[in-house]
């Protein structure tokens, strides 16, 4: 019997510390796993626009700040992404820089900010 309660105890601390290090994952995703990744490995530059789509930034519910989002086309499928900078205006140009094997990990590689 007590070697059962202590199965099951241990199967419910291994699964708080999965769920616990995936919470984390998914939060620092950009730090632990994006920048990495762009960093590390082989990235292929493409012009990117900035389109009409809005996204709130911290607290944007109470101050109305947000931040366009971008836009580029790589392999014959559209990839987006938000910008860094409240000042970019609708179909101003950008360089994005991407991994060719995950577009979807995408970063701004130069602007007229970065200049």
């Amino acid at each position: 019997m007590k070697k059962n309660k202590l199965i099951k105890s241990d199967k419910y601390i291994v699964f708080k510390r999965v769920l616990l290090l995936l919470f984390f994952l998914f939060f620092l995703k950009e730090l632990v796993i994006y920048k990495p990744i762009l960093n590390l490995f082989k990235t292929e530059k493409v012009i990117a626009k900035i389109i009409d789509e809005k996204n709130g930034v911290r607290r944007s519910h109470l101050t109305g700040d947000f931040v366009y989002s971008y836009s580029f086309e790589y392999q014959g499928k559209e990839y987006k992404n938000e910008s860094d900078n409240e000042n970019f205006l609708i179909g101003e140009e950008l360089t994005v820089e991407f991994n060719p094997t995950f577009p979807f990990i995408n970063r701004i590689f130069k602007s007229r900010f970065t200049e």
